[in-house]
């Protein structure tokens, strides 16, 4: 089933990002003073979610957290 995950990363990514899976969004907030990507995409099963998250690994993107939101 499609789910809703949001998934925080240390540092600011910039919108060329985006391109890791459709449909995602990305906003940088900040957190003691330090940024912090919040990625929001529906993925379509936990092949795709672990996919993305190396994805981020390969790039040694520091991944603060991963929570899934709601079912899409």
């Amino acid at each position: 089933m499609p789910t809703l995950y949001e998934i925080r990363i240390r540092g600011a990514f910039d919108q060329s990002w985006r391109g890791l899976a459709d449909g995602m969004t990305l906003e940088v907030v900040y957190e003691e003073a330090q940024p912090v990507t919040v990625i929001r995409v529906v993925v379509v099963d936990q092949a795709a979610l672990a996919g993305l998250l190396d994805a981020l690994f390969g790039i040694n993107a520091r991944v603060l957290s991963v929570t899934a939101l709601e079912a899409a």
